[in-house]
């Protein structure tokens, strides 16, 4: 490969880094991007969180994050499916510190989205 070509390739991998890196580095702006931002805490914050858990309540719980992140990316989002969602997963992960707040957070997320 040319130096020339080299260069270049590596420019535009340096470039596409940067902005990839602004992007998920700034705040969210519209009520979808607080959604999304929401639903990766609770994410993390479960993957962090779980082995407080019982066996039983991890396995349900995850089940549940992964209907609640489905139900989001449906074409038309159901308030009713994700609320429903929501108040399941809280239930199991209610002695779990930072989960309660966190569910909270993606409830308020979503109420401003689709509402």
């Amino acid at each position: 490969m040319a130096k020339e070509k080299f260069e270049l390739v590596f420019m535009g991998g340096g470039a596409m880094l940067n902005a990839i890196t602004n992007r998920l580095r700034r705040a969210p702006v519209t009520p979808r991007e607080e959604v999304g931002a929401a639903m990766h805490s609770l994410g993390r914050t479960f993957e962090e969180r779980r082995a407080v858990l019982e066996r039983p309540e991890q396995a349900a719980a995850g089940e549940e994050l992964a209907a609640i992140s489905s139900a989001l990316c449906a074409a038309a989002p159901s308030r009713e499916a994700v609320d429903a969602h929501l108040d399941a997963f809280e239930r199991l992960v209610t002695g779990a510190e930072e989960l309660p707040e966190a569910v909270g957070r993606l409830r308020e997320a979503v109420a401003a989205w689709l509402d």
